[in-house]
């Protein structure tokens, strides 16, 4: 190796751990800043704000499809459901099957602040439950965005698929 190669090799090597490191550094601090936000049992991610030109003048907005499904063999539930950033409440969800006249939670969720949605959650109940369509429904539970105390829940008819 050259003297110039020599010289350049400890910068290269310098450079590349200083990117590794500010990238786990900037890592590192999301978590900490977001942690609660998503768990292994949850799959919550931010969503892009909406801009529709109209004035918020209420608390909540909810997206979702009237729908989830449990795969039974991945032990995951599949879903829909947005919390929009022009909502000013956070919520948590139930997701609940009626099986034979009896109501089963199926899931819970973690919170979802407004500006999140959830595409899945881990079913972790011992139970099978026979494959099928059920009739189900979300349980909502809206909470004061100050000290994240229920404040109020709804209830979503849904269907419920377990495949």
């Amino acid at each position: 190796m050259t003297t110039k190669k020599k010289k350049k090799f400890p910068l290269v090597i310098i450079a590349i751990v200083t990117f590794a490191v500010a990238m786990a550094g900037g890592y590192l601090f999301q978590m900490a800043l977001h942690g609660s936000e998503k768990t292994s049992d949850s799959s919550i991610v931010k969503v892009e704000p909406e801009d529709d030109g109209e004035k918020n003048n209420v608390d909540v907005s909810l997206k979702y499809a009237g729908y989830a499904t449990l795969l039974s063999d991945e032990k995951i539930i599949t879903l829909n459901f947005t919390n929009p950033s022009k909502s000013k409440k956070s919520l948590s969800l139930e997701i609940v099957a009626d099986v034979d006249g009896e109501n089963i939670v199926l899931a819970e969720t973690d919170m979802i602040r407004p500006g999140y949605k959830i595409d899945s959650v881990k079913y972790t109940l011992d139970r099978e439950i026979p494959k099928g369509d059920y009739k189900g429904k979300f349980i909502v539970h809206f909470y004061n965005e100050q000290d994240k105390e229920e404040i109020v829940n709804s209830e979503i008819a849904i269907n419920v698929y377990i495949k």
